[in-house]
């Protein structure tokens, strides 16, 4: 039987799913029995098969709307034979599960896998691996640079599937029988899908190419951000000394541990224009704070005091332990002159080897090319122009800027 035809036979498996009854739902049509895994023995049990089962496909539904961590709903999974819909809800102990995550001998086939990556890295500590991203492969194939998973699969297979779901509550439950059909095809066709990709992949000498891609966003959902780090993600901190430098980092060290501990979304503990304001004003006592217009009374009562204790610590920093300053960026017109001799360059490389210019180089890695260029960063080449890209693009951007 051939993938197409393992596909379609999954597709009409899943659309006679039952309405959901006491004990929950089980879809039994010859290879394909998607059911429940509401209980811990029961999670071991499949979790144990599934570290045999060489390959797996895996899904995520989460909800992240008032909370600082993502609330998982539901985990789908499948392999060559079975899918099963993993009620996080239910169960005490997802450990067995953290297993088959981090296990190098299951390679994890998702789609569009970014999210699914940070939410998972939550139970494991590490971002799950190896894994396979069937919308990366399928850009290396000509499928364009985000190709959606239904699309994906009636391109390869004619399989037809709804996303009618995408916005549900998945914390609530019963769930509906419109969203366990949802969740069970949205991994139906993973294997499927990733076995067709890989074979083509290979045979086009691509394949490395998208097991870089793989393991690269693996990395990066792994990166451990501490949060003495997260003030550099602010915009225009060339604009503030090493002393406003020191406060901005101690501000949103306390914001992200607040976050973190009462779970709730940064903006709920501080906006980021109230911390703009503390950093300008510096208000070392609660009147200093309750003056200025931009903080509401409330927000004085609940944090005043330990807020003017870190503006008072940090102005006391000795200078060695202020963070180094930032340099002021490149003039942005000369930036923009660069890139925009860049993008045709880019849009011809990817005309030539039938892929999206995204995929080619993003356009933030040219401008960090141009940026680097400009303040005289050896070697200038980004890190993401690296691996198969410095062969395929990077050699080529940098002779266009006669380097």
């Amino acid at each position: 039987m051939n993938a197409r035809d393992i596909c379609r036979r999954l597709g009409r498996a899943v659309l006679r799913l039952c309405p959901m009854v006491t004990p929950p739902p089980v879809v039994s049509e010859d290879e394909v029995r998607p059911r429940f895994v509401a209980r811990d023995e029961d999670l071991v049990k499949v979790c144990a098969h599934l570290r045999k089962a060489g390959a797996i496909g895996i899904d995520t539904e989460f909800v992240r709307v008032r909370t600082y961590f993502p609330m998982l709903g539901l985990i789908q999974v499948s392999d060559k034979r079975h899918t099963w819909l993993i009620d996080p809800l239910a169960l005490s102990d997802l450990s067995p599960f953290a297993r088959v995550l981090t296990d190098r001998s299951v390679l994890k086939v998702m789609h569009s896998c970014s999210e699914d990556l940070e939410v998972l890295s939550f139970l494991t500590g590490d971002p799950p691996g190896p894994i396979f991203d069937t919308q990366i492969a399928a850009s290396f194939l000509g499928y364009g640079f985000q190709s959606g998973y239904q699309q994906l699969a009636r391109d390869l297979f004619g399989a037809e599937m709804e996303k009618s779901e995408t916005r549900s509550d998945w914390l609530a439950r019963p769930l509906s029988e419109n969203q366990i059909r949802y969740a069970a095809m949205d991994v139906a066709c993973l294997l499927p899908m990733q076995r067709e990709l890989a074979g083509r992949l290979r045979k086009l000498g691509r394949l490395t190419w998208a097991e870089e891609e793989f393991e690269r966003m693996r990395r990066e959902a792994g990166r451990d951000e501490q949060p003495e780090e997260y003030y550099l993600r602010f915009g225009g901190l060339w604009q503030y000394d090493r002393r406003e430098l020191g406060l901005l980092r101690d501000l949103f060290a306390w914001r992200e541990r607040k976050a973190m501990t009462r779970d709730l979304p940064r903006t709920f503990i501080m906006q980021d224009k109230t911390l703009r304001s503390v950093v300008k004003h510096k208000p070392v006592a609660m009147r200093d704070l309750s003056a200025m217009e931009e903080v509401k009374p409330s927000f004085v009562r609940r944090h005043g005091k330990t807020l003017t204790r870190i503006v008072r610590d940090a102005l006391r920093l000795p200078e060695e332990q202020l963070p180094p300053a930032i340099p002021k960026p490149p003039n942005p017109r000369k930036v923009g002159r660069m890139v925009d001799r860049l993008r045709p360059v880019v849009a011809g490389v990817a005309e030539e080897l039938g892929l999206p210019p995204e995929l080619v180089a993003r356009k933030r890695s040219i401008t960090e090319l141009a940026e680097n260029v400009l303040r005289g960063v050896d070697p200038p080449l980004p890190e993401e122009l690296g691996g198969w890209r410095r062969s395929v693009i990077g050699d080529t951007l940098l002779a266009a800027l006669g380097k």
